[in-house]
């Protein structure tokens, strides 16, 4: 009898061990989909904010279209190489231009102008075109 005794207490501490085993094994998977989750909502968080802090500056904009078209560029349209002066239109004049580059109503493959503008709505591109007028050149 004693040895039956010491056989149930060996499966039961196997059965211990296994049990253990098991509820380690869970308790392992449950903290590393905790961790997957955790970061994924941080993740998800820091994306939040980034969106948040991106702002449309029609002013930034203008300023960086000056790389290209430098008041002091020529309006020769043989020179392929000459990039318009911007300044010298108003700001319905540029903004129709910019309309025009983005519907690619100007003949194709003659500017990169319709890929820059190609993600502005309406109401960026007539900021955009307000802003390079408004921009004086004098005072800067």
């Amino acid at each position: 009898m004693q040895e039956k005794s010491s056989q149930v207490t060996l499966k039961s501490l196997l059965a211990n061990d296994i049990g253990s085993g098991l509820f380690m094994k869970n308790s392992i998977l449950t903290l590393i989909v905790f961790g997957l989750l955790s970061m994924i909502s941080t993740v998800q968080a820091q994306s939040d904010t980034r969106s948040d802090e991106l702002v449309f500056d029609a002013t930034v904009l203008a300023h960086t279209c000056l790389n290209c078209h430098s008041p002091t560029a020529t309006t020769h349209h043989d020179d392929r190489l000459a990039i318009p002066n911007i300044l010298t239109h108003d700001a319905e004049a540029t903004y129709q231009l910019l309309v025009a580059y983005q519907q690619d109503e100007l003949p194709p493959n003659t500017t990169i102008m319709n890929r820059l503008v190609a993600a502005f709505n309406d109401d960026e591109l007539k900021a955009i075109a307000e802003a390079v007028s408004a921009i004086d050149l004098e005072k800067q």
